[in-house]
């Protein structure tokens, strides 16, 4: 329930802090009607049934739970090296810096990531406000950005979602080996 709960509050948090406009509370709401749906969906037992609740459980758990462990620094260190992975190998290393400077103390104990500097802290979080705020004063979109919209490099020319996975060449291999 903690990782769903993470779906909705961590995306409204970012945009509290780094949003061009902050959402409003019918889009708040939608988020959490949205994802306990899904979470009913797949059997997760006693969601609360009130946005303010469900906050409520999400700040408890991470108050109680959260320290550092292994699997989170592992799980910590698979999530950044595959944000690093969406730019150019060159750059990577100039970057992880300014990952740990996004996130708070308590994430950074709980994956055991080093402190970054105040300052670069201060640089990150007031280059994403300037980029709210030049954001903007751009002109409305007249088309949705979603990102399944974009080429995949997995599939450059789009996918069936039926004949996405292995080969059934891969398939035959894999079960051959298991005889």
């Amino acid at each position: 329930m903690y990782v769903l709960s993470t779906f909705i509050f961590e995306p409204i948090r970012w945009n509290a802090r780094f949003g061009w406009r902050l959402m409003c509370e019918q889009e708040k709401l939608a988020s959490f009607y949205f994802w306990r749906e899904v979470g009913k969906q797949m059997q997760i037992q006693n969601i609360p049934e009130t946005y303010e609740e469900l906050e409520r459980y999400n700040l408890d758990y991470e108050g109680q739970n959260f320290c550092y462990s292994d699997t989170n620094c592992r799980v910590g260190e698979a999530t950044r090296d595959l944000f690093l992975s969406w730019f150019p190998s060159w750059m990577r290393s100039s970057i992880k810096p300014g990952i740990y400077a996004l996130l708070d103390d308590t994430m950074l104990n709980a994956f055991g990531f080093p402190y970054p500097s105040p300052l670069l802290r201060s640089a990150m979080v007031s280059l994403l406000k300037i980029r709210a705020k030049l954001i903007r004063l751009f002109p409305p979109r007249n088309h949705p950005n979603f990102y399944i919209d974009s080429p995949i490099p997995s599939y450059p020319t789009g996918y069936e979602i039926a004949n996405v996975g292995p080969s059934e060449n891969f398939k035959q291999q894999s079960s051959d080996k298991l005889v």
